[in-house]
């Protein structure tokens, strides 16, 4: 049988079955109609014999669309070789009963031959053409209306051996093709990895020494040195993003699944990212989102994002004063659907008329040369033409040299009907059906905020807080959906579902939740029979998405995901040193439950978790330990995401990874960035809880 993955013969199988049914009803009503009306069937045929084939093949139309859903019964291979085999023998049967009617009917034969042959590959596709051969020529001898014409049914019969053994060819030299083009494509993304880590890695060192060097040196002029280099090294780290940014626009499918998001939301994010770079410049950063955009729109959030974030970020940089102005417009609304007109306008420096056909080609600067003000790879707009290009849109400029630009775009994006907000406790969100769900991690924090997620969808949760409460749990009850913890203290996750498996005929999808976001380690998962990887921080976007992509049906009928509350605004981290703390994830955690109560205690909890794993991690890297050293830096690096302790979090991130021979001889160096970065993220973590507003609550540190 074809080398298909399980998946994509389920795919393939299913598709051709409902293609049967779509296609074989309205024909089997034609041949009926030719049988009776348009020429004499076979001597001997009556309509009750006639009749009776229609109806015998309706009903294996019936059973091919059912089994084609219903795995338990027959698998996708078997049924491939029992539909590559029926479908032509019936075909046979109707082109003996039909007499002369039967001339019209011959083509199908090569309609289901490469049929099979483009969605199931050349196997399947011989198997058809052999009981093809077989069937044609025994009706060639039995049916008078062919015996007559011995010429005309061996012309079929060329037909027939000929067109599929040269569909076949064309198919290998397309499969070569395809290979060709993925492996060039592998070999580029692996290039662009390898350049990437080969660059970070120095750069990373660039940074923790200049990092060093600001908290050590009591001199001013030195200090100013040290950020400048920081700045520099972030800018940087920027652009080998953006490169590796326009790699993966490349190679990403065009049609990727969308999902329900809320238009705030996601303009939101821009602004909070790029309104501390507009403050510096003291340029007005304004949005200008349309009242009427009310419900929440299908689509991939993150490309809309990276479009606003790249064309605002080059509108903020190439504007000295003034203001930058983001836009959603309804310009129409339909049933089911918004049709939106984006756009970034700036005040800014503009762009020449004879320069504006090419702004969008790669790596194209307005300015060139070594007097060149602005530093960057010119790849942002390029990025941002090709999401909206795989958006179904264009991306347009206007723009007048001296006076600014503007970027925009119009786009159709279908609306999700609103939905009430699920309290704690009620009924799971329509799109993702109740489940009952194992979860495992052996910190309690990460454990705890997975929980909350899950109950307010109105999951029922088992939480098992090491490997071995897992297994027992997996091994007494039968679960609907399963999350592991990659890394835990007694039993690692991936343990403990290969021990499941093993126990199982039938186990249910199981996702790791990790802090380790290097694609060797996802790839080894899913190698595994993982369902799938989800990074810390765990977030409701990722848990909901993990689970509806389950049950496809379920949500279609649905409508989407649930809405959610529009985030608040988190302006009261202006008081607290924000290079240490990320916004997002005080907003992860509002999502859970906006109490003041409950943040206060879920961040006092990891402040908790990260005084003990940073404990440990001193004295793994004091003692030169590196299996400890990596094993408490991913403990570290995933608490910290989940309370937003980015620096510490990125600290830990290099931790992960580091080397026998960087750790050896430098410990030291190790240690006073660990202990800094720690005892900053701390301090601004202890600020942040003040915000509360707690009575009772005074300054822990």
């Amino acid at each position: 049988m074809d080398k298909l993955d399980h998946m994509e013969m389920q795919r393939n199988v299913r598709a051709q079955a409902v293609l049967r049914a779509r296609f074989g009803l309205p024909v089997s009503l034609v041949m009926l109609v030719a049988t009776f009306f348009w020429a004499p069937t076979h001597q001997g045929s009556t309509s009750a014999v006639v009749v009776g084939i229609v109806t015998a093949y309706v009903l294996y139309i019936v059973a091919a669309l059912h089994f084609s859903s219903k795995w338990r019964s027959l698998s996708a291979r078997d049924l491939v070789l029992i539909t590559a085999i029926a479908d032509p023998l019936m075909l046979s049967g109707w082109l003996f009963m039909a007499g002369e009617s039967s001339t019209l009917l011959v083509g199908f034969y090569l309609f289901t031959i490469l049929g099979f042959g483009f969605r199931i590959g050349p196997m399947a596709m011989h198997l058809c053409q052999v009981t093809s051969l077989v069937g044609f020529s025994l009706v060639a001898l039995v049916s008078p209306v062919w015996s007559a014409h011995p010429f005309f049914a061996l012309s079929h019969v060329v037909l027939l051996i000929v067109v599929p053994l040269y569909a076949a060819s064309l198919m290998r030299k397309l499969q070569m093709a395809k290979a060709l083009a993925e492996r060039e494509s592998q070999a580029k993304s692996q290039l662009l990895a390898n350049v990437s880590h080969e660059l970070r890695t120095p750069l990373t060192g660039i940074v923790s020494s200049a990092q060093l060097i600001e908290v050590e040196t009591g001199d001013r002029a030195i200090a100013d040195r040290a950020r400048a280099i920081l700045a520099m090294a972030t800018s940087l780290d920027g652009e080998i993003k953006q490169l590796l940014d326009l790699s993966k626009v490349e190679a990403e499918a065009a049609d990727t699944d969308a999902i329900p998001f809320d238009l705030r939301l996601a303009t939101g994010h821009v602004m909070r990212a790029l309104a501390p770079i507009a403050a510096v410049k003291n340029l007005r950063l304004e949005l200008d989102l349309d009242p009427a955009l009310r419900a929440p729109v299908m689509g991939r959030p993150q490309d809309l994002i990276s479009v606003l974030m790249n064309l605002a970020g080059n509108a903020v940089k190439f504007t000295h004063e003034g203001s930058v102005v983001i836009r959603a417009r309804l310009v129409e609304e339909r049933a089911g659907s918004y049709r939106i007109r984006f756009g970034v306008q700036d005040t800014g420096i503009g762009i020449p008329a004879d320069l504006q056909s090419r702004i969008f080609e790669p790596f194209f600067q307005v300015e060139t040369g070594p007097s060149r003000r602005y530093s960057g790879t010119g790849l942002g707009t390029t990025i941002a033409r090709e999401h909206v290009r795989k958006m179904g849109a264009t991306l347009n400029v206007e723009s007048t040299e001296g006076q600014g630009s503007q970027f925009w775009f119009e786009v159709d994006l279908r609306t999700v009907a609103s939905q009430p907000e699920a309290q704690a406790g009620s009924a799971a969100p329509a799109s993702v059906a109740a489940r009952r769900i194992l979860i495992a991690d052996d910190n309690a924090l990460n454990l705890d905020l997975m929980k909350e997620m899950l109950l307010k969808d109105g999951h029922e949760v088992v939480a098992a807080t090491s490997g071995e409460q897992a297994l027992v749990a997996l091994g007494d009850d039968r679960f609907d959906v399963v999350f592991l913890d990659f890394n835990m203290e007694d039993i690692d996750g991936l343990t403990v579902f290969q021990t499941y498996r093993f126990g199982r005929v039938e186990t249910a999808p199981t996702f790791f939740v990790t802090a380790d976001a290097t694609t060797g380690t996802a790839d080894k998962l899913r190698d595994a029979g993982a369902a799938g990887v989800i990074h810390k921080p765990v977030t409701f976007g990722k848990l909901r998405d993990a689970i509806s992509g389950l049950s496809p049906s379920t949500e279609a009928a649905a409508g989407g995901a649930p809405t959610r509350e529009p985030r608040r605004a988190v302006s009261q981290i202006k008081a607290v040193p924000v290079e240490y703390l990320d916004p997002e994830a005080l907003e992860n955690l509002r999502e859970i439950r906006d109490t003041p109560e409950f943040l206060f205690k879920m961040i006092s909890e990891g402040m908790a978790d990260i005084e003990t794993i940073a404990a440990d991690l001193m004295a793994a890297i004091r003692s030169e330990d590196l299996p400890g050293v990596h094993r408490h830096a991913h403990a570290m690096r995933g608490v910290a995401l989940n309370i937003g302790a980015i620096r510490l979090a990125a600290l830990a991130d290099r931790l992960m990874s580091v080397t026998s021979s960087a750790l050896t001889g430098q410990a030291g160096r190790w240690m006073v960035d660990l202990g800094e970065t720690t005892s900053r993220s701390l301090e601004a973590l202890d600020a942040l809880k003040l915000t509360f507003g707690l009575p009772g609550v005074a300054k822990s540190r």
